[in-house]
């Protein structure tokens, strides 16, 4: 049997606790509500069916491998995160009174969560190029994120480049439709607006004005995620765009590596090594479950932290689902840092 959950509700729950009134939306529309009877499983330790089970009513009792068990009851402060968002299922979840929950697949979680903070930080330096006059390859040239383009990528890169005329007042992108394209501003200005839902109210927020030589577009390519604002332009002006399969095999890939957790392990142990871990989720998520000696550094604030980073270290950033991490890592090599994506971190917890 299944209902819709409250959103009232649904805000009392972490990570979700965390989430716009829109993307909560999206996160009521997405899960469902389930009520089991008494002596039902849940769900399996083992089984990896990829959902996110929070408790509203009831009682559950979870099994761990050893056979321990731990009473779960609705309404308890352990009920505000998951029962257990381990994939596979770390523990085997049991009924034992009927019981009310809400479900989600935990990696539309993750997309949702990649979303909302990427919004947060998105335009924070969007507008530090306005002064430029430089043309706009040489505003790409002279970007951080370039120092790590193998130069035989270079010539390419630009050849992939195609140049769109757009009229004032048109859209360019808009909030909420799939990434295809990042953007470099030729000529003309462009404003970044985003819709805000609070109370009941839908509002449209102005974030930054973009002139020649900002960039933007990358964090829906890198994330896998919707576009998080409009960018509308205010006069008539060109674009340079890149598509999404160029966009990833010239300039997303040749930046990012990636390090397994062995060789970081390694690594720590080695003295002379500057090396440090960086975990990206919420507060929240990384008290659950986290690679010992990690800084905490939420996705959204990381901008803000920029400047407190050491240009010596090498930085090993982690999260769960995959996305924020890629999208932090890309961050801060475009900030000239040095940042690999840890590949299948023992997060979870």
């Amino acid at each position: 049997m299944t209902d819709s959950m409250p959103l009232d509700v649904l805000k009392l729950l972490a990570p979700f606790n965390t989430l716009s009134e829109a993307h909560l939306q999206d996160i009521q529309r997405k899960g469902r509500l389930v009520i089991l009877d008494k002596g039902k499983i849940l769900f399996k330790r083992g089984a990896a069916d990829g959902e996110m089970h929070y408790l509203i009513q009831g009682t559950v009792d979870l099994t761990d491998a050893s056979f321990q068990i731990t009473p779960v009851e609705g309404g308890s402060e352990r009920c505000q995160r998951a029962l257990d968002d381990h994939n596979p299922h770390a523990v085997t979840a049991v009924s034992t009174t009927p019981v009310r929950l809400f479900v989600v697949p935990k990696d539309h979680v993750d997309l949702v969560l990649t979303w909302d903070q990427a919004g947060n930080y998105m335009v924070t330096d969007l507008a530090s190029g306005a002064d430029v006059e430089n043309d706009w390859m040489s505003c790409l040239l002279g970007s951080a994120m370039f120092a790590a383009v193998p130069p035989a990528n270079i010539q390419q890169l630009f050849s992939k480049f195609e140049e769109t005329l757009i009229d004032a007042g048109e859209a360019v992108i808009r909030q909420g439709d799939p990434g295809d394209y990042f953007y470099v501003v030729k000529s003309g200005r462009c404003k970044v607006t985003r819709r805000v839902a609070r109370e009941g109210e839908t509002k449209e927020v102005m974030l930054a004005e973009l002139g020649p030589g900002d960039m933007f577009g990358e964090d829906a390519l890198i994330g896998d995620a919707p576009r998080n604002a409009t960018i509308t332009m205010i006069t008539n002006g060109a674009l340079m765009r890149l598509g999404k399969p160029d966009f990833q095999a010239l300039l997303q890939d040749p930046v990012l590596d990636y390090m397994d957790y062995e060789t970081l392990l390694a690594m720590l142990e080695k003295p002379d090594e500057k090396v440090a871990v960086l975990d990206v989720r919420l507060p929240a998520e990384y008290k659950r479950g986290n690679v010992p000696g990690s800084r905490n550094l939420p996705l959204q604030v990381l901008r803000q932290n920029m400047s407190k980073l050491d240009p010596e270290t090498l930085y090993v950033v982690t999260c769960d689902g995959g996305r924020r991490s890629v999208l932090a890592a890309y961050i801060l090599n475009q900030e000239g840092l040095e940042a690999h994506v840890l590949q299948d971190p023992p997060n979870a917890g």
